[in-house]
């Protein structure tokens, strides 16, 4: 028996509360679901011709350039899909204030499970520069850029089963600039 003072619910107040409480599970729904874009970064880079501390001829006249890409996946629920990672390289011509493109790899394919980290251990040739020139010129501070373009593609739940959800973003990632100090 209801009390004198105290309404009886209405349909549309029963509405409102529904809607009201359904919205709100929505938005915290999608807060907690929401995938978020992975983390890249160089962890080391390591040019063996400018290494001043070494005098290996093998090191003095090496082209090579060695790094380390780290990719860090800090969805919860999601797996990703790479497509191949374009990682194209520069120097920066102090002198005329432009960079010079002096190499690229391509990376193959993978997947990246949810909350893992994965690193990339490579070596490219580089060309167009010499770097007898730009070890015995300038300053001992050099700066490098390297660029990133890839196609990123989530999957739900991280199950091999699942269907892709339509999460796919195209990263063209200025990735680093990279300073070396020499001593």
């Amino acid at each position: 028996m209801p009390r004198p003072n105290e309404e009886k619910p209405t349909c549309c107040r029963c509405c409102t509360g529904f809607i009201f409480s359904s919205g709100l599970t929505a938005l915290l729904l999608w807060l907690t679901l929401k995938p978020s874009s992975p983390k890249y970064s160089i962890e080391s880079f390591y040019v063996p011709v400018l290494d001043k501390n070494s005098a290996s001829q093998s090191t003095v006249n090496s082209t090579t350039i060695s790094f380390d890409l780290r990719l860090k996946n800090e969805n919860r629920n999601k797996g990703i899909y790479y497509d191949a990672l374009d990682l194209t390289f520069f120097y920066y011509f102090p002198e005329n204030s432009s960079f010079l493109q002096i190499g690229d790899i391509r990376i193959p394919e993978f997947y990246q499970g949810h909350l893992k980290t994965a690193h990339r251990l490579e070596s490219i040739q580089s060309y167009g520069v010499s770097w007898k020139d730009v070890k015995t010129n300038g300053s001992s501070t050099k700066m490098f850029r390297v660029d990133l373009d890839t196609r990123v593609r989530g999957l739900r739940f991280s199950s091999a089963a699942s269907h892709f959800n339509g999460l796919t973003t195209l990263v063209r990632n200025f990735l680093a600039l990279l300073i070396l100090y020499l001593v």
